[in-house]
């Protein structure tokens, strides 16, 4: 099994661009992931005497792959969902399509698992027509929704058992925008040395609903989701009954600033806030909406094979 470090701490922070709107990490003339805006240009057929009318924003801008399939679900705006899925705060980066080989007999492409600190990430994913048939292969013609499967278990640095299960359903492969639709389940156990035998049990949730990703060209800005919502919550219990639940709800509205609700002492605190300045590991009304830019830009940091 290969082992991975997976990296803790969402990438949250850094999400910026630098003064010519580019990620610090796909400055280089790329964009693997897609996670940019368009810049194209489209050449419109002439003939002579007649009218072309302007193109359907319903069809692709882009060419349909795996790799930008996989990259949207690990857009930027789910990593707070991510790290709180993984009970550890720890995030991945996008699946590679060779860690994944073709299974027969369930029908799915299983990753090979990646471990860190204690905890194992194990991913499949199934590659599906419009008429939810499974494929051996993706094609970008006839693929239109791939649906993911992601479990994590362990115990993270000895003092906290995680179990995780979580499901992404990304519709509208070959179109120009994306779907997002899932749910998680993770229950973690936290001990404390002091206090041997009496743990804190967690349940943690997540549920993405209609999240809209614009598909955009390789080399351009990160593309924030157009509309949707991103909900986490959680409920701990002590060995002495004490209780405590956290809310913490997203609306995306096209950009990296959203507007966030989240539970405080007392009651439900609303801002605005933009994700792409947010410090890592933290959510709530903390950062300014303006992200940084050029020198204030923080390189994300990548897992490394052992």
């Amino acid at each position: 099994m290969a082992t991975y470090e997976l990296m803790q701490i969402p990438r949250l922070a850094a999400l910026v661009r630098d003064d010519r709107g580019r990620h610090p990490e796909r400055g280089r003339g790329t964009c693997a992931s897609r996670l940019c805006t368009l810049v194209v240009a489209v050449a419109l057929p002439i003939v002579a005497g007649a009218c072309v009318s302007a193109a359907d924003p319903t069809q692709p801008l882009v060419p349909s792959t795996l790799n930008g399939a996989l990259a949207d679900v690990a857009h930027p705006a789910l990593d707070w969902a991510a790290a709180f899925f993984s009970g550890a705060n720890i995030v991945t980066l996008p699946i590679v399509p060779t860690r994944c080989p073709f299974e027969s007999t369930s029908q799915f492409f299983v990753c090979s698992p990646l471990s860190g600190g204690g905890l194992t990430l194990n991913q499949r994913f199934t590659l599906l027509d419009a008429g939810a048939g499974k494929q051996v292969a993706f094609d970008a013609k006839t693929t239109t929704n791939l649906h993911l499967e992601n479990s994590v278990a362990g115990i993270w640095k000895d003092t906290l058992t995680v179990d995780g299960q979580q499901v992404l359903d990304l519709a509208g492969l070959g179109t120009s925008r994306h779907t997002l639709n899932g749910s998680s389940l993770t229950l973690t156990s936290s001990s404390n040395p002091a206090t041997p035998g009496q743990p804190t049990n967690t349940e943690r949730k997540t549920t993405i609903v209609n999240l809209v990703l614009p598909v955009v060209a390789a080399g351009a800005p990160t593309a924030w989701p157009l509309s949707g919502t991103i909900d986490t919550r959680s409920r701990s219990i002590t060995a002495d009954g004490d209780t405590a639940v956290f809310i913490a709800t997203m609306r995306f509205d096209g950009s990296s600033i959203v507007s966030l609700t989240f539970t405080v002492a007392g009651g439900l605190q609303s801002c605005r806030v933009n994700l792409a300045n947010m410090p890592p590991g933290q959510l709530g009304c903390l950062a300014s909406p303006t992200p940084p830019l050029g020198t204030d830009a923080v390189p994300r940091a990548k897992p490394t094979l052992r």
